[in-house]
C-alpha cells in the first residue's frame, strides 16, 4: 500500500501498489513535482522503466510512483 497526505487539503488516502504490470502497459507516474504518461519498458523488481509518447524520454520510476492507467 501507498499512502499519499495531501499538506494543502489536510485529506489522506491509499492505494495498492501495482504488482501486475507488463511490457507496454499505459501507465502514470507520479514524481514529486510532476505527473508523466507513458507506456512500461522494463519491469524490474522495485522499479518500472517508462517511455513516453513517440520516445520523447525514458526513465525508471520506483514502482510505487507508478499507477497502470
Amino acid at each position: 500500500m501507498v499512502g499519499h497526505l495531501c499538506e494543502q487539503c489536510a485529506n489522506a488516502s491509499t492505494r495498492p501498489v501495482e504488482d501486475d504490470l507488463e511490457v507496454y502497459d499505459i501507465v502514470r507516474v507520479d514524481l514529486p513535482g510532476t505527473t508523466l504518461y507513458g507506456t512500461v519498458w522494463q519491469v524490474e523488481g522495485g522499479r518500472v522503466q517508462v517511455r513516453g509518447t513517440g520516445g520523447a524520454w525514458l526513465r525508471w520510476a520506483e514502482r510505487r510512483q507508478v499507477i497502470l492507467y
